[in-house]
């Protein structure tokens, strides 16, 4: 390694390489000055963001025109319809709504069932699980069963991994052979045995 410190060509192309790190470092480029400078990048960048802006106002009244024909229709239907059937209506929607919430606290229910399962010594599992279900669309029948397999598939992996470092090693022999003398040579000799 000295005779590489040494050498003449090392150190010409040592400060060769620092210029050209040197030279090779990006410098910093203001935007602001090279929008005002560059008129053809300026009227790019103008364009780009008048187009964005268009699409998304264009977007956002397409979006209140579908919800204002919608309560348009609604209003119309409703103006249609005798008495009975306007009852019958909102009875219907009310009856969603119902639907709604009861699903919703169904789904809170499940969710604190879910949970007591996951926390309770006999069937006790890693409660990051219950995030991986759809509490909404599940009967408690489901909960069980997903539960259970839960359960069955960490006990598996835990035994596993006990088993795994519970393997006793083979115990330390420095000779395979098993040639080793009972005692060792200097003692033998100092003892003065062959």
């Amino acid at each position: 390694m000295d005779g590489e410190n040494q050498n003449p060509d090392n150190a010409n192309l040592g400060a060769e390489n620092q210029k050209g790190a040197e030279q090779t470092k990006p410098e910093k480029v203001n935007y602001e000055e090279l929008i005002k400078t560059d008129k053809e990048l300026q009227s790019f960048l103008d364009s780009r963001i008048s187009n964005s802006n268009k699409t998304a106002i264009e977007n956002a009244r397409k979006q209140w025109e579908l919800e204002r024909d919608t309560e348009k229709t609604e209003a119309e239907k409703l103006a249609q319809m005798t008495e009975t059937q306007k009852l019958q209506y909102q009875l219907s929607q009310k009856d969603k709504s119902i639907q709604e919430i009861q699903k919703k606290l169904n789904a809170r229910d499940l969710k604190d069932e879910a949970l007591k399962i996951a926390t309770t010594e006999d069937t006790a599992f890693d409660p990051e699980f219950l995030n991986l279900f759809d509490y909404e669309n599940m009967t408690a029948e489901q909960l069980q069963e997903k539960t259970k397999l839960i359960k069955s598939i960490q006990d598996r992996i835990v035994e596993k991994t006990v088993n795994e470092w519970s393997k006793e090693k083979p115990p330390y022999n420095p000779d395979p052979s098993g040639n080793k003398p009972s005692i060792d040579p200097a003692i033998r000799k100092a003892m003065g045995l062959k």
